[in-house]
C-alpha cells in the first residue's frame, strides 16, 4: 500500500543512516494529527466582501421565498473528502510531514435508499512535505530515489499553490527568507499545502462524478452535491463554468460574513422554506476593489438556505443554515430554487446525527466521510512502525 511504501522507507533511510554515522535525520511521530489542533477555517475580517446579484446587482440583500417546486433537480451523488498531517521527524532541524487525503463520490440506490461507492470513483494520496529544496543535493537526491520526495507539491519551498485561495494579497515568503525560517512557519506551510492537496484531489473526483452523471442523464436533472466551498476550484474552470454545470456545493460553517452583522440579522430570521438572495463571495481585495461578477477571476453564484431550525442553545447564530455555491452557467437564476428543494430533501426524513453538524451536515456527506474514515487506519497504528 501506498501509507506503507512511505514510511517503510523512510524508516529504512533513517536506519541506514545511523549506521553509517549520520544523525540528521531524526525520526520522532506525533500520532495526532495537525487537524486535532488546528482553527477548521481561517477567518477573516475587513470590508464586507458580498455583492448582491438578484434581482440586480448591488441591490440590498434581503431574504425571498423559495418558488414552487417544479421538480427539474435531484441529487445523486454526492462528494467529500477528508485529510490528516502528522509531524513524523526533521531532517537536519527542518521538519519532515506526512500528510494523506482521500476523496470519493458515493450514490444512493433509489429503491434501498442504501449508499454505496457505485462508480468506483475513489482517490487517495499519500506524500512527505518538507523544505525539499534547502536539502543538500546528495541527501535530495537519496529521497527522490526512495520516492520520498516525487513531486514539486511535496516541497513546501515552492509556492506555485499560495495563491489557490485567489487573493493575492497573501504574502509569498522569498527564497532568501525561506533559509531563516523556524520549524513552526515550516509546519503552518505543510498545514496549508495538505488543505490545498485535498481541494486538489476533491476537484479531481467531483469533477469526475459530474460528468458521468452528465452523461447518464442529458435532461440536465442529476445533480452532484459536494462538501466545501466553490473556491476549491481552479480559476479556470470557475470562469468556464459548463465543467461545473451540474455540482452544487454545501458550505456548512461562515467564518466571513458578507454582509456584515446587519446581514447576519437577516439571516436569523430565515425560516425553512425561504432562502438569501444570490450573491458573489468575493476575496478581500477583490471586494476592495469592487470587482463585479464580470471582473472577479473567481466567479460564482451563492446563496444562504436555512435546512433546519436554529439551535437556540448554540452560540452560533448560523446554526441551521449552509450556503451553497453553483457556476455561474447562463440560466443559473433558473436553477436555484429547485436546487435549493433538492438540497432541503437531504435534511429532511434522514439525519446525520449523532455527528454535532448534524444541523448543517447533508446525510450524504456524512456517509462519504465515514466511509472514508473507515478505510484509514488511526494515526497511533500508521505512524508506529516508525518508532
Amino acid at each position: 500500500m501506498i501509507d506503507d511504501d512511505i514510511l517503510l522507507n523512510l524508516r529504512v533511510l533513517a536506519a541506514a543512516r545511523r549506521e553509517s554515522g549520520d544523525g540528521r535525520l531524526i525520526l520522532n511521530p506525533d500520532p495526532l494529527s495537525f487537524e486535532h489542533s488546528e482553527a477548521p477555517t481561517d477567518f477573516e475580517s475587513g470590508p464586507v466582501p458580498g455583492q448582491v446579484l438578484e434581482p440586480n446587482e448591488n441591490t440590498p440583500f434581503a431574504l425571498r421565498k423559495l418558488a414552487k417546486r417544479l421538480h427539474k433537480v435531484n441529487i445523486e451523488g454526492f462528494c467529500d473528502g477528508i485529510r490528516s498531517t502528522y509531524f513524523v521527524g526533521h531532517e537536519d532541524h527542518l521538519p519532515i510531514i506526512y500528510a494523506r487525503n482521500a476523496s470519493v463520490i458515493r450514490t444512493r440506490d433509489c429503491m434501498t435508499g442504501y449508499h454505496a461507492n457505485r462508480y468506483g470513483m475513489r482517490r487517495q494520496q499519500a506524500i512527505l512535505l518538507a523544505p525539499f529544496s534547502l536539502f543538500d543535493q546528495a541527501t535530495l537526491t537519496v529521497y527522490e530515489r526512495l520516492k520520498l520526495y516525487k513531486s514539486r507539491h511535496a516541497d513546501l519551498c515552492w509556492t506555485g499553490l499560495d495563491n489557490w485561495s485567489g487573493d493575492s494579497a497573501k504574502y509569498i515568503p522569498t527564497p532568501a527568507e525561506m533559509k531563516q525560517m523556524g520549524n513552526v512557519s515550516w509546519q503552518y506551510r505543510a498545514r496549508r499545502r495538505a488543505r490545498h492537496l485535498l481541494d486538489l484531489s476533491e476537484q479531481i473526483t467531483a469533477m469526475a462524478g459530474a460528468r458521468l452523471l452528465r452523461e447518464q442523464d442529458p435532461t440536465g436533472k442529476s445533480w452532484l452535491l459536494k462538501d466545501g466551498s466553490f473556491s476549491q476550484f481552479r480559476r479556470e474552470y470557475l470562469r468556464l463554468a459548463e465543467p461545473l454545470r451540474n455540482i452544487v456545493s454545501c458550505v456548512k460553517t461562515h467564518p466571513v460574513s458578507y454582509f456584515g452583522i446587519d446581514g447576519e440579522r437577516i439571516l436569523h430570521q430565515m425560516e425553512i422554506g425561504q432562502r438569501s438572495v444570490a450573491f458573489l463571495p468575493r476575496p478581500a481585495l477583490q471586494a476592495q476593489k469592487g470587482y463585479s461578477l464580470q471582473e472577479t477571476d473567481r466567479p460564482m453564484i451563492s446563496w444562504y438556505l436555512r435546512v433546519r431550525q436554529a439551535n437556540s442553545h448554540d452560540a452560533n447564530h448560523m446554526s441551521g443554515i449552509v450556503r451553497l455555491d453553483i457556476a455561474t452557467i447562463d440560466d443559473w437564476s433558473d436553477w436555484i430554487d429547485e436546487i435549493s428543494w433538492a438540497v432541503l430533501d437531504e435534511f429532511h426524513g434522514i439525519s446525520s446525527m449523532p455527528d454535532p453538524r448534524y444541523d448543517v451536515m447533508p446525510y450524504g456527506i456524512y456517509d462519504c466521510e465515514q466511509f472514508l474514515k473507515a478505510q484509514q487506519l488511526p494515526g497511533e497504528l500508521l505512524l508506529a512502525q516508525l518508532r
